[in-house]
């Protein structure tokens, strides 16, 4: 099956600088994502291309829009727009159509002038476009609100760009939206839970490359700081990704003893292939992150390493 992919991140502002740097590509190193190819990087380009920094266009719009800013104001979306791996793999050469075509159907419904940046990554596993827009309304409101409205609008967004896509891929289908299959997304806390442990991945390999024979010891200490923080959650997500792992065994397991049954137990196996794939996608995160971490980890001098393991009494070793 191949499925068009869209997806919204409603942001209050504070995430523009991280997201800036990975859209971007403005750093030398992604220690958090590795699945980023540096060789192909040159082939990324952009359909929207920033003047400024996002912190700078965000601001700029709103200031140009004169519109009124609370504290927990939605100040732009990260949009993010792929298709299955398999899709992208067999129709390679049209995937610069696939995202101008995704483009203009965004474009007209959140307003082109409200788009700070539209850029194509070419250099990870899928080809995939990251598309931030301010949320303002046509008469100069901020309200990612009445934007995107709540969860049964977005079924309306789901269903038109599908109906977009399929237009010129038939062969796209639509996924069973989460309101009528009730299967809920990975929680906001759970995306900020990975998101603090990539800011502290960030901040350590910082510290790491900053060390020289003039501020070792103090780059050193922090750097010591930051594993001691480090190591628990390494911990913790391991211990994570083995539960995780278990239940995927045993919901496999469940759907094929359901198959084998007649066919009075057909729901009950769709409600367990759709449980399992909820726990799959969670378990995919987690190993994706502790492949990061240990990545990191295993670039930290094996003293430093060994001395906080003491401290800290963790005797987690990391080949």
């Amino acid at each position: 099956m191949a499925y068009a992919i869209l997806r919204f991140a409603k942001h209050k502002g504070g995430a523009s600088k991280a997201l800036s740097a990975h859209h971007e590509r403005t750093k030398e190193i992604y220690a958090s994502n590795p699945d980023i190819d540096k060789n192909r990087t040159m082939q990324n380009y952009h359909i929207v291309t920033p003047r400024w920094s996002y912190e700078q266009e965000i601001r700029h719009r709103i200031r140009m829009a004169g519109c009124r800013v609370r504290k927990d104001s939605v100040k732009f979306v990260d949009t993010l727009v792929t298709v299955s791996p398999e899709f992208a793999k067999v129709h390679e050469a049209e995937m610069a159509e696939y995202f101008t075509r995704a483009f203009n159907f965004l474009k007209e419904r959140v307003g082109e002038e409200n788009i700070i940046s539209a850029v194509v990554h070419m250099d990870e596993k899928t080809p995939h476009l990251h598309l931030c827009f301010v949320p303002l309304t046509e008469d100069k409101r901020l309200s990612a609100k009445e934007i995107l409205g709540n969860k049964k609008a977005m079924i309306y967004w789901q269903d038109d760009f599908y109906a977009c896509m399929a237009a010129r891929w038939p062969e796209l289908e639509r996924g069973t939206p989460a309101v009528e299959t009730k299967r809920k997304h990975l929680t906001p806390q759970w995306y900020k839970k990975v998101t603090a442990m990539d800011e502290k991945l960030e901040r350590l390999e910082t510290a790491l490359n900053d060390i020289n024979v003039f501020n070792a010891g103090k780059k050193r200490e922090e750097a010591i700081a930051l594993l001691a923080q480090l190591l628990p959650e390494v911990e913790s997500f391991q211990t994570e990704i083995q539960r995780m792992q278990g239940a995927v065994s045993q919901s496999l397991s469940m759907q094929r003893c359901s198959a084998e049954e007649n066919e009075a137990l057909k729901d009950e196996l769709t409600a367990e292939r759709r449980k399992s794939a909820e726990q799959r996608a969670k378990l995919t995160v987690l190993e994706e992150r502790y492949r990061r971490m240990e990545k990191l980890l295993n670039k930290v001098p094996r003293e430093m390493l060994q001395s906080n393991l003491i401290s800290t009494g963790n005797d987690r070793q990391f080949q």
